[in-house]
Order: C-alpha cells, then structure tokens, then sequence
C-alpha cells in the first residue's frame, strides 16, 4: 500500500494495477480536493464541494460533501477526478444522501465525461425509488435500456433511504456496461454513443446533500 498524503491517494492491489482510490482522509476539513474539478450545467449551480469530517464515513474521517444549495430541480452540479482519463475501467463510490427539506434527493456516479453536458450517468434516487443509468448528450439526458428487459424498461426500482451508506459500481467496456449496487450485479446494458475516453466523478441534482467516500477508477484502457 503506498499513501501520498498530498493527494489522499491509496493505490491498491486489489483490483488490478492501475487503480486510484480518493479517501480525502488526509486533506484539511473545508478545502477542496486537489486534482478535482467543480461544475455545473447551469452556473447557479455551482453550490459548494468541501472535505468534511463524518463520524459515519467508510473510512474515516472525512468525506468529499456536496452541500445542499438553491438550485431548481433541473440543476445538475458534478465534481469531476481530472486525474485519470479512460475509456475502459472500474468505477466505485460509497455515498450517502442526506434528509433535506428538498423534495429533489438525487446523486450519482459519471464516467467519459467529456464536459458538462456529455457523459454517461447512473443515478440514485431517493424520491423516485429507483437506480437508472442515463447517457447525457448535448446536455439532454436519455435513459439507457437494460439488456434482457422489455422495450421502454428502464432501470431499477430500488430503495435508496436518506442517511444510510452504499456501495455502488460500474464496470465499462466498449459498449458494455455492468452496474452493481452493494456488491451484487443489478443490471447490464449496451450503448455505443459515448466511446471517447473521458473522466470520472460524482454529480447530484437539485441542491441534493451528498456525502461521498472511497472513490476509486481502475483505468482499463
């Protein structure tokens, strides 16, 4: 195990060489993680990332938060890892999504992020009960269907609660992509329309709270 304590990085063996894993546990409570980018799709989106301290993290102490802000529901607001690009990889995160007065409890995962208006989603959500996976172009996001399900499927319906951990993952290859949710495979589905190598992060929409931890990229090609 090596730890660079400038960048809170751990790099393991474990999955395959190669992979990043972002705990934030020796970054300044906050500040904001270095070799990450702040965005939005709308410029009154840009509510506050911070490292916070959670007595509840994964690994403590401390988590990457995304503070609950004015946004409308609409609002998408993304912390972007510029420090790996890729194609082909692993991606995991746990998360936590807060009780908030907003009706809207949205967050999510993107991989081949382009910019803010291009990339692929799979998105968590409290209000809605479900797991779904998305391809946002030309900043239009479109739901992608799941391979072995009848046309117009969608997605899962999944409990996701308020202030309770979970792991999820998303494995990507070409126009393969597997999604597991706490360690069991949920669903596979095909699309061809992002194949450019990109970047990887978190998102969350309309002024969701979110606290997220153990962010980890296996770059694969």
């Amino acid at each position: 195990m090596i730890l660079s304590a400038a960048a809170a990085f751990i790099t393991f063996s474990l999955f395959g060489l190669g992979g990043d894993t972002v705990n934030f546990d020796n970054l300044k409570p906050r500040t904001f993680p270095p070799f990450w980018t702040a965005t939005a799709n709308r410029p009154l989106e840009l509510s506050r990332w911070e490292v916070l301290r959670d007595a509840t993290a994964p690994s403590r102490p401390n988590v990457l938060m995304k503070e609950a802000g004015p946004a409308s529901d609409s609002e998408f607001s993304m912390a972007v890892f510029d420090k790996v690009l890729c194609r082909d990889g692993d991606l995991s995160v746990k998360f936590k999504i807060e009780q908030s007065a907003r009706r809207v409890k949205t967050a999510g995962i993107i991989w081949r992020y382009q910019d803010q208006k291009n990339y692929y989603l799979l998105h968590f959500s409290v209000e809605e009960k479900n797991i779904v996976l998305f391809r946002v172009e030309n900043g239009q996001a479109h739901p992608i269907p799941i391979t072995g399900e009848k046309p117009g499927a969608f997605g899962v319906t999944h409990d996701v609660h308020t202030g309770q951990w979970y792991v999820a993952k998303v494995i990507f290859r070409g126009n393969n992509i597997k999604v597991l949710f706490g360690n069991r495979q949920l669903f596979e589905a095909v699309d061809d329309s992002l194949p450019t190598a990109g970047k990887t992060g978190l998102w969350t929409r309309g002024g969701t709270e979110a606290a997220f931890d153990d962010f980890r990229i296996d770059k694969k090609a």
